[in-house]
Protein backbone atom coordinates (compact mmCIF):
# COMPACT_ATOMS: atom_id res chain seq x y z
CA UNK A 1 0.00 0.00 0.00
CA UNK A 2 1.27 3.79 -1.07
CA UNK A 3 2.34 5.87 1.63
CA UNK A 4 -0.38 8.63 0.36
CA UNK A 5 -3.51 6.10 0.60
CA UNK A 6 -2.35 4.93 4.43
CA UNK A 7 -2.12 8.27 5.27
CA UNK A 8 -5.44 9.27 5.01
CA UNK A 9 -7.63 6.30 5.07
CA UNK A 10 -9.45 7.08 8.84
CA UNK A 11 -11.70 9.75 10.19
CA UNK A 12 -9.71 12.55 11.97
CA UNK A 13 -10.67 11.96 15.44
CA UNK A 14 -9.98 15.18 17.47
CA UNK A 15 -10.84 13.55 20.88
CA UNK A 16 -12.61 10.34 21.78
CA UNK A 17 -15.93 9.92 20.59
CA UNK A 18 -18.89 7.73 22.47
CA UNK A 19 -20.46 4.38 21.15
CA UNK A 20 -21.38 1.00 22.17
CA UNK A 21 -19.83 -2.33 21.26
CA UNK A 22 -22.66 -4.42 21.19
CA UNK A 23 -24.22 -3.70 24.87
CA UNK A 24 -21.31 -2.02 26.11
CA UNK A 25 -20.10 1.36 26.49
CA UNK A 26 -17.13 2.11 24.53
CA UNK A 27 -14.74 5.26 23.84
CA UNK A 28 -13.36 5.45 20.46
CA UNK A 29 -9.91 6.30 20.01
CA UNK A 30 -9.22 5.51 16.14
CA UNK A 31 -11.69 4.23 13.25
CA UNK A 32 -10.10 3.14 9.59
CA UNK A 33 -12.23 1.47 6.75
CA UNK A 34 -11.40 -1.96 8.13
CA UNK A 35 -11.24 -1.53 12.05
CA UNK A 36 -11.38 0.41 15.22
CA UNK A 37 -9.16 0.79 18.34
CA UNK A 38 -11.59 1.25 21.30
CA UNK A 39 -11.12 1.63 25.43
CA UNK A 40 -14.21 0.41 27.66
CA UNK A 41 -13.91 -0.23 31.61
CA UNK A 42 -15.82 -3.91 30.70
CA UNK A 43 -14.08 -7.02 30.41
CA UNK A 44 -14.77 -8.33 26.68
CA UNK A 45 -13.50 -11.10 25.35
CA UNK A 46 -10.83 -11.83 22.26
CA UNK A 47 -13.41 -13.46 18.87
CA UNK A 48 -16.66 -11.85 20.06
CA UNK A 49 -18.54 -10.18 17.25
CA UNK A 50 -20.90 -7.20 18.05
CA UNK A 51 -22.12 -3.94 16.30
CA UNK A 52 -20.15 -0.88 17.07
CA UNK A 53 -22.49 2.14 17.26
CA UNK A 54 -21.17 5.73 17.31
CA UNK A 55 -22.35 9.49 15.82
CA UNK A 56 -19.54 11.05 14.31
CA UNK A 57 -20.51 14.74 12.84
CA UNK A 58 -23.80 14.22 13.05
CA UNK A 59 -24.53 10.62 11.34
CA UNK A 60 -24.89 7.78 13.13
CA UNK A 61 -22.65 4.53 12.13
CA UNK A 62 -23.14 1.35 12.45
CA UNK A 63 -21.08 -2.03 11.99
CA UNK A 64 -20.53 -5.42 12.54
CA UNK A 65 -16.74 -5.84 13.91
CA UNK A 66 -14.75 -8.85 15.58
CA UNK A 67 -12.69 -8.40 18.61
CA UNK A 68 -8.87 -9.22 17.64
CA UNK A 69 -6.79 -7.47 20.73
CA UNK A 70 -7.01 -6.94 24.08
CA UNK A 71 -4.89 -4.79 26.52
CA UNK A 72 -5.36 -2.92 29.18
CA UNK A 73 -8.85 -1.56 28.44
CA UNK A 74 -8.27 -1.07 24.89
CA UNK A 75 -9.68 -3.31 22.09
CA UNK A 76 -8.53 -3.87 18.69
CA UNK A 77 -11.51 -4.35 16.15
CA UNK A 78 -11.63 -5.78 12.80
CA UNK A 79 -14.84 -4.99 10.60
CA UNK A 80 -16.51 -8.15 9.48
CA UNK A 81 -18.13 -5.98 6.33
CA UNK A 82 -17.14 -2.89 4.14
CA UNK A 83 -19.34 0.18 5.22
CA UNK A 84 -20.43 2.66 1.83
CA UNK A 85 -21.07 5.27 4.56
CA UNK A 86 -18.02 4.78 7.02
CA UNK A 87 -15.46 5.26 3.65
CA UNK A 88 -17.55 8.33 2.54
CA UNK A 89 -17.03 9.91 5.72
CA UNK A 90 -13.28 9.04 5.63
CA UNK A 91 -12.98 10.77 2.03
CA UNK A 92 -14.74 13.54 3.20
CA UNK A 93 -12.09 13.14 6.22
CA UNK A 94 -9.41 13.21 4.49
CA UNK A 95 -10.21 16.35 2.59
CA UNK A 96 -11.02 17.78 5.56
CA UNK A 97 -7.49 17.68 6.81
CA UNK A 98 -5.37 18.04 3.55
CA UNK A 99 -7.34 21.89 3.70
CA UNK A 100 -5.85 21.94 6.91
CA UNK A 101 -2.09 20.75 6.05
CA UNK A 102 -2.25 23.25 3.14
CA UNK A 103 -3.83 26.23 5.63
CA UNK A 104 -1.15 25.49 8.15
CA UNK A 105 1.53 25.75 5.77
CA UNK A 106 0.81 28.94 4.45
CA UNK A 107 -0.04 30.47 7.84
CA UNK A 108 -4.02 30.68 7.32
CA UNK A 109 -5.13 30.40 10.77
CA UNK A 110 -9.06 30.46 9.80
CA UNK A 111 -8.81 27.13 7.31
CA UNK A 112 -6.83 25.45 9.62
CA UNK A 113 -9.17 23.52 11.47
CA UNK A 114 -10.20 20.06 11.72
CA UNK A 115 -13.28 19.21 13.37
CA UNK A 116 -14.03 22.21 15.67
CA UNK A 117 -10.37 22.54 16.38
CA UNK A 118 -7.06 23.54 14.68
CA UNK A 119 -4.83 21.37 13.38
CA UNK A 120 -2.22 21.72 15.71
CA UNK A 121 -4.42 20.52 18.88
CA UNK A 122 -6.42 17.42 16.56
CA UNK A 123 -2.64 16.29 16.61
CA UNK A 124 -2.10 16.36 19.73
CA UNK A 125 -4.78 14.23 20.70
CA UNK A 126 -3.53 11.73 17.98
CA UNK A 127 0.08 12.04 19.92
CA UNK A 128 -1.81 9.50 22.25
CA UNK A 129 -2.30 6.95 19.11
CA UNK A 130 0.49 6.63 17.08
CA UNK A 131 4.33 7.45 17.62
CA UNK A 132 6.94 7.39 14.26
CA UNK A 133 10.37 6.43 15.05
CA UNK A 134 13.34 7.35 12.91
CA UNK A 135 16.60 6.14 12.45
CA UNK A 136 19.39 8.87 11.67
CA UNK A 137 22.43 8.67 9.34
CA UNK A 138 24.25 8.72 12.57
CA UNK A 139 22.68 6.00 14.05
CA UNK A 140 20.56 7.97 16.59
CA UNK A 141 16.90 7.38 17.00
CA UNK A 142 14.25 9.66 17.19
CA UNK A 143 10.68 10.10 17.15
CA UNK A 144 7.43 12.15 17.41
CA UNK A 145 3.50 11.84 17.80
CA UNK A 146 1.82 11.74 15.00
CA UNK A 147 -1.89 12.77 13.33
CA UNK A 148 -1.20 9.53 10.96
CA UNK A 149 0.11 5.67 11.23
CA UNK A 150 1.95 5.86 7.46
CA UNK A 151 5.04 4.25 8.17
CA UNK A 152 8.49 6.54 7.54
CA UNK A 153 11.15 5.34 5.24
CA UNK A 154 13.86 5.00 7.46
CA UNK A 155 12.02 3.50 10.75
CA UNK A 156 8.82 2.57 11.75
CA UNK A 157 5.57 3.80 13.47
CA UNK A 158 3.97 1.90 16.51
CA UNK A 159 0.76 2.88 18.61
CA UNK A 160 1.61 4.40 21.29
CA UNK A 161 -0.15 1.81 23.31
CA UNK A 162 3.41 0.05 22.51
CA UNK A 163 5.15 -1.31 25.51
CA UNK A 164 8.75 0.17 25.79
CA UNK A 165 10.19 -3.08 25.38
CA UNK A 166 8.58 -4.20 22.21
CA UNK A 167 9.68 -0.80 20.94
CA UNK A 168 13.21 -1.21 22.34
CA UNK A 169 13.46 -4.68 20.63
CA UNK A 170 12.00 -2.94 16.97
CA UNK A 171 14.59 -0.87 17.37
CA UNK A 172 17.47 -3.14 18.16
CA UNK A 173 16.48 -5.14 15.03
CA UNK A 174 15.89 -2.62 13.07
CA UNK A 175 19.25 -0.92 13.41
CA UNK A 176 21.20 -4.34 12.24
CA UNK A 177 19.10 -5.36 9.87
CA UNK A 178 19.93 -5.15 6.27
CA UNK A 179 17.23 -3.51 3.73
CA UNK A 180 14.78 -6.16 3.81
CA UNK A 181 15.09 -6.94 7.36
CA UNK A 182 13.94 -3.03 7.58
CA UNK A 183 11.43 -3.54 5.05
CA UNK A 184 9.40 -6.60 7.27
CA UNK A 185 10.03 -4.53 10.52
CA UNK A 186 8.04 -1.74 8.67
CA UNK A 187 5.50 -4.08 7.80
CA UNK A 188 4.95 -5.95 10.69
CA UNK A 189 4.71 -2.05 12.49
CA UNK A 190 2.03 -1.70 9.75
CA UNK A 191 0.02 -4.49 9.89
CA UNK A 192 -0.23 -4.34 14.06
CA UNK A 193 -1.12 -0.96 13.71
CA UNK A 194 -4.23 -1.97 11.14
CA UNK A 195 -5.09 -4.60 13.69
CA UNK A 196 -5.60 -2.14 16.94
CA UNK A 197 -7.94 -0.22 14.86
Amino acid sequence: MQEERREYQRLNLTQPADGWLGDFSIRLLDVSAVGALIETDDEIEIDARALLRFWWRGEEIEITSDVIRTNDGRIGLRFVEDSPQLRRLIAESATELLRAQEANATGDRERNIVGDATLTAASSRAARTYVIWTLSADGAWAHHASLVADQPADGFTVSSAETSDQVAMLCSTYESGDDEARRLIRLLAELSVAESR
